[in-house]
């Protein structure tokens, strides 16, 4: 029985090396920040003064994830219902068809996408007056 030297196999775990010199392709998150990107779609932006509580969001979310609640502060005197959506996050999908079907566009979504938290009803969440 004869061996061989295998030198290929000695030489190429030495190859790993080489990324010991390359930057990484991620970001060190709490102290680098990610530029912002234009149409990116994050957290909802409601602007009260245009809402008119019709519920065309309400009707087009396909995951049921946005309810029409009860408006607190100031809203537009056209907002006859006196409602507001207020968003799921544990159901979105971040499709945007709420945004699509707004009628005087008071509804959008802004950059902004990074939230976490432990309790669970945090994520029903008032979109936030623009």
């Amino acid at each position: 029985m004869s061996w061989e030297l295998d030198i290929k196999g000695l030489i190429q775990p030495f190859g790993a090396l080489k990324f010991t010199v390359k930057q990484p392709h991620t970001l060190n998150y709490p102290i680098e920040k990610r530029q912002e990107v234009i149409g990116y779609r994050g957290f909802h932006l409601n602007s009260l003064s245009l809402c008119v509580g019709c519920g065309n969001c309400q009707d087009i979310c396909m995951n049921e994830a946005i309810d029409m609640v009860e408006a607190v502060g100031v809203i537009n005197s056209k907002n006859a219902s006196g409602l507001v959506p207020r968003i799921d996050y544990g159901r979105c999908c971040w499709c945007g068809l709420c945004t699509d079907v707004c009628g005087p566009d008071s509804l959008r979504l802004e950059s902004n996408c990074i939230y976490a938290s432990a309790d669970a009803n945090s994520f029903l969440y008032m979109p936030k007056d623009c």
